[in-house]
């Protein structure tokens, strides 16, 4: 009996029945099912019943066929109505089985069902049908017959294999050939630039034996060392004469670019020991006279100890004018000819704080190599304008770019008359500074603002 009921339950005994459901709407099915599985049925409105069903009235989720020791039992809620038709042929409606037969639950009430029981459950426009069923052979799954199936090889194109496999085997062969026809080169592109950029760090091992000390009187008395030999010239006419002489012309090459380097090099301050530009005639003494002008210093002849050229050595102030010439017609009858006229002079001070971008070359380096080295030529511009107009003054503003080499570039000078703003923007193209690096050491661009104030004397 145990086995049989096993078998009825899980619908594989020859005389096993299953239950088939039925889901009208309206008036119209819209659902039908063989529950081959003994499985609870579930219905509702979630999409995880076994039956999801969009109805007012109808839980989110309940429980129709409960499942209890392999008998399904019906539950039904108190607003549904309906039939049940069990052993015997006997109809019972719903609301009789509420008055006695089926349990009360409180939501819902239950009632034990054969497997010869049908019936029929209303709900609003909802109605469900259901009955148990001998369970009716499975459906094989459709398959196409053998010759319209074919192959798996019926499935390529013989076109496009071919084409694929040839296109394969061209490649690989390339692939083969670049692979061991490539031969390494030891002394190639990539190595000679790796070799002048990083130099390898060597290191002299000294690998002679140290040689014992004798005491005096011992025989075995520490001899001197024999001075090295020095190499012998090499005859002229020999086989080697040609490549010392190339030899030697490389070694003075060498040696005249690391001279020319260290005169014309200049530091990250702007100058080094070699600076050219500290050599240049009046930058010194241009520097110093503009600390005298600035000053309101006056410019004394004789340091009180006798050392001067004539008089008492007394420090004196000049008197502004040379030898008095008493002749008949003044300096014209000494043979001088008339007086040049002497051209006005101007003072160039710095007018406001400069200005430029963040790098290791600082607006004050700017300033300074300007004043050191490239002030004489702003003079100039600014003597060559005082001759037309002798009072005038203001300020003249510089914009430059310091590029990475070093060089002025986008170099423009405004504010002031144009002859002179032209004077100097052409005086800026030839002027150099220390390359400029960012934070990480490497060179960029810096750009720089630089306020001047121009006054005649």
């Amino acid at each position: 009996m145990a086995a049989a009921r096993a078998q009825q339950a899980q619908g594989t005994g020859p005389r096993g029945r299953i239950l088939r459901v039925g889901i009208l709407l309206g008036g119209k099915i819209i659902e039908e099912r063989l529950i081959r599985e003994r499985t609870p049925v579930t219905i509702g409105q979630s999409m995880r019943n076994t039956f999801s069903i969009p109805v007012e009235g109808l839980p989110l989720e309940f429980t129709l066929f409960a499942l209890d020791d392999g008998r399904y039992s019906l539950r039904f809620l108190p607003r549904m109505d309906g039939r049940l038709s069990d052993t015997g042929g006997q109809v019972h409606t719903l609301e009789a089985l509420r008055a006695r037969g089926a349990a009360n639950h409180g939501s819902y009430h239950e009632i034990a069902l054969t497997e010869s029981a049908r019936g029929k459950l209303s709900l609003g426009d909802l109605t469900i049908l259901f009955q148990f069923v001998t369970e009716p052979p499975r459906q094989p799954k459709p398959m196409l017959p053998a010759s319209v199936r074919g192959t798996l090889a019926d499935r390529f194109d013989p076109q496009l294999s071919l084409i694929l496999g040839a296109s394969i085997v061209l490649h690989l062969g390339i692939a083969l050939w670049a692979l061991f026809s490539d031969v390494p080169v030891d002394n190639g592109i990539a190595e000679r630039a790796y070799n002048l950029v990083f130099k390898p760090d060597t290191f002299a091992i000294d690998l002679t034996q140290p040689k014992l000390e004798a005491g005096p009187g011992s025989a075995a008395e520490k001899k001197p060392d024999k001075p090295p030999e020095r190499p012998k010239a090499p005859e002229r006419g020999g086989g080697d004469a040609g490549r010392n002489r190339e030899q030697q012309i490389a070694l003075q090459e060498q040696e005249a670019a690391r001279f020319a380097d260290l005169l014309t090099g200049e530091g990250p301050n702007g100058t080094t020991e070699g600076d050219m530009s500290r050599r240049r005639p009046g930058a010194d003494l241009g520097a110093q006279l503009n600390e005298i002008n600035e000053g309101n210093q006056t410019v004394k002849i004789g340091g009180g100890a006798g050392r001067t050229s004539r008089g008492d050595g007394e420090v004196r102030v000049g008197t502004g004018h040379g030898p008095a010439i008493n002749g008949p017609g003044g300096p014209e009858s000494a043979g001088g000819g008339k007086l040049a006229e002497k051209a006005p002079s101007g003072r160039i001070s710095v007018a406001d704080r400069p200005t430029g971008d963040a790098s290791s070359l600082s607006p004050e380096a700017v300033l300074s190599k300007i004043q050191s080295a490239y002030m004489a030529g702003l003079k100039r511009c600014y003597r060559e304008y005082l001759k037309k107009d002798a009072s005038a003054r203001g300020k003249v503003g510089l914009s430059l770019t310091v590029n990475e080499t070093g060089r002025t570039v986008k170099g423009a000078a405004h504010g002031f008359a144009s002859e002179v703003d032209e004077c100097i923007t052409n005086l800026m193209s030839t002027w150099r500074f220390p390359i400029p690096k960012d934070k990480d050491g490497e060179a960029t661009d810096a750009s720089f603002e630089i306020a001047l104030q121009l006054v005649p004397d």
